[in-house]
C-alpha cells in the first residue's frame, strides 16, 4: 500500500517563549498560516529580509496616494471619477480608501493640521526598522519623508532630549508600546520643529507596530480583512487579555477612541463606511513590488494563491 507523506505542521510550541510577539502571531491569519506551512526558521528569515524592504513598499503606496490626491485637487482627475478610485490612506498606508473619502476621513481622525508617523519595530530585537511621516493640512498631504535603519543612521542615533536614549533604542528601553510611542514622538517633534517650524503647534500622531502585524496587513486580500486586522491589533490589549498592543495609535484619535468601545462587527462596519462606503475592495500587490517579493520571499505569492483558491472572505 502506498504511503502518502504529509508535511509536518508547525505548532505554537515551536516558537521560543522569549520571542516578544509569540502570543500575538495567532491574531494574524497570514503570518500564522505561513508559520504553520514553512516553519520557525523560515519566519525568522521572512521577518529579517522583508523587514528591510517593507518601508520601500509602504512608500510606494503612500507616494501613489499623494500623487492621486494632488491630481484631484488640481482638477486633473475629475471629482466624479474620484469616487471610483481606490488608493491607500495617508495614515496608515496599509489601509485602502476611496479617493473622494480621503480628505474627510483624515480630517475626522487627525484634525486640520497634523504630523503622522508610521513606524515599524523588528519583532526579534525591538530595533526601529523605518519610519514614514506625512504632514496633513485640511485632510491633504503637504510634506512627507522617510527614514530607514542602516541608511539614515544619523537620525537613528539622535537622542531623546531628557532621557538621553538613542532613537533606535527607545522601544528596547520602554516598558510598553504606549511609553515607547510617547518617547519617540518627543524626538520626532524636535526634528519636525527644526525642519518645519511653521508646524510647531500641529498635532502629532504615531502608529508604532511590530513587523509581524504590518506584514500580516500587507498580505490581506481585502480592505475588510485589513480593517479587521487593525481592530485585532488594538483589541489585543483592550479586549483579548494580552499584555500589550500588537500595534497602537498614539495618542489615540478622539474618534478612534470612541470606536474602541464597540465590538469587532460594529468597528468593521463603521470603518469600512468611512473608507469605502462599506464596499468590498480586493487589494493588489503593486507591480513595482513583485520583483522584490519574488527575489526575497517567493513563498508569499504561493501562499496568496492558496488563499485565493479558498475564496474571498466577504464582509
Amino acid at each position: 500500500m502506498l504511503k502518502v507523506k504529509t508535511m509536518p505542521i508547525n505548532t505554537f510550541g515551536d516558537i521560543p517563549d522569549d520571542f516578544p510577539t509569540k502570543s500575538y502571531l495567532p491574531l494574524g491569519p497570514n503570518i500564522w498560516e505561513m508559520f504553520k506551512d514553512y516553519g520557525w526558521e523560515w519566519l525568522q528569515y521572512f521577518f529579517r529580509e522583508f523587514g528591510k524592504t517593507i518601508g520601500d513598499l509602504a512608500k510606494i503606496r503612500l507616494t501613489e496616494s499623494i500623487y492621486t490626491a494632488r491630481d484631484i485637487v488640481s482638477g486633473k482627475i475629475d471629482q466624479n471619477i474620484s469616487s471610483k478610485i481606490l488608493t491607500y490612506c495617508f495614515f496608515p498606508p496599509t489601509m485602502a480608501i476611496r479617493a473622494d473619502l480621503q480628505q474627510g476621513t483624515m480630517k475626522l481622525l487627525f484634525g486640520d493640521s497634523s504630523d503622522t508617523t508610521f513606524l515599524f519595530l523588528n519583532d526579534f530585537d525591538r530595533d526601529v526598522l523605518f519610519a514614514l511621516n506625512t504632514h496633513i493640512e485640511d485632510g491633504y498631504p503637504i510634506d512627507y519623508w522617510q527614514i530607514i535603519s542602516g541608511e539614515d543612521d544619523d537620525f537613528f542615533d539622535r537622542r531623546h532630549m531628557k532621557l538621553g536614549y538613542k532613537f533606535r533604542d527607545i522601544p528596547k528601553r520602554s516598558k510598553n508600546l504606549d511609553q515607547a510611542a510617547n518617547r519617540l514622538i518627543d524626538v520626532l517633534k524636535d526634528a519636525r520643529n527644526e525642519r518645519t517650524p511653521q508646524w510647531t503647534n500641529s498635532a502629532y500622531y504615531i502608529i508604532i507596530t511590530w513587523c509581524s502585524a504590518g506584514l500580516n496587513m500587507v498580505l490581506e486580500n481585502s480592505n475588510i480583512e485589513t480593517i479587521g486586522c487593525m481592530f485585532d491589533g488594538i483589541a489585543s490589549k483592550l479586549f483579548y487579555g494580552l499584555k500589550d498592543f500588537w500595534f497602537n495609535f498614539f495618542p489615540i484619535p478622539t474618534f478612534l477612541g470612541s470606536m474602541q468601545r464597540v465590538d469587532r462587527k460594529k468597528f468593521l462596519k463603521m470603518f469600512s463606511g468611512l473608507t469605502s462606503e462599506s464596499h468590498l475592495y480586493l487589494q493588489p500587490i503593486e507591480s513595482e513590488a513583485h520583483p522584490l517579493i519574488n527575489k526575497i520571499v517567493p513563498e508569499c505569492f504561493e501562499f496568496m494563491k492558496k488563499r485565493w483558491d479558498k475564496g474571498i472572505i466577504l464582509p
